[in-house]
């Protein structure tokens, strides 16, 4: 009876740390994937922008998002799993289990390539021009891949930790909308 109370609040443990990770680790991923033009929302800076990209796109935007989630799961459980295998066996078994951690050892790098490879795709659909946001309901012209990627300006962060778009105007100056600090405009890399 107690172990089985023991196992249920171990486990429910176990599910609030993960979820907790999770909702802490997902924004700071996505928001590390390096694509040329932003994901975020031109008007409000959020996520959950719609693009004007073809339908075979869109299939890859859905297949990375799902890449991406089962590497992250994959990394994000595995290692605990490895941890877990390495002591149970070392425990019970002596060196002799150290086998079993190490082929579980082998699906990180697995779990990491898929998370990559699923964020290059969410970085791809991410190249493609601003239709609709679903947060602030802005909407936006069709535009050409190849010219929304030439006309996206750089994009500076402030000590906040906020993201401003550079003016094209030399000397202009930058106020963050978050903490109201003004910065000058930095030199265009390609200029």
């Amino acid at each position: 009876m107690l172990s089985s109370f023991l196992q249920t609040m171990a486990t429910k443990l176990v599910e609030e740390i993960l979820k907790r990770l999770v909702e802490w680790l997902a924004p700071k991923a996505l928001r590390s994937v390096p694509h040329r033009a932003t994901p975020n929302c031109p008007r409000c800076g959020g996520y959950g922008v719609a693009r004007w990209a073809p339908g075979g796109v869109r299939a890859v935007f859905v297949l990375s998002l799902l890449a991406f989630t089962w590497g992250f799961a994959g990394i994000l459980l595995g290692v605990p799993a490895v941890v877990l295998t390495v002591v149970g066996g070392v425990l019970s078994d002596g060196l002799g289990a150290m086998l079993p951690a190490l082929l579980a050892l082998l699906g990180l790098p697995v779990s990491a390539t898929v998370m990559i490879a699923g964020a290059l795709g969410l970085a791809y659909y991410h190249s493609y021009p601003p239709k609709r946001c679903n947060r602030c309901r802005g909407s936006w012209p069709r535009r050409e891949r190849d010219e929304y990627l030439r006309a996206a300006r750089p994009v500076f962060t402030c000590g906040c930790g906020q993201r401003l778009r550079v003016p094209g105007a030399a000397g202009a100056r930058l106020r963050c909308p978050r903490c109201a600090t003004e910065h000058a405009t930095p030199a265009p890399a390609g200029r």
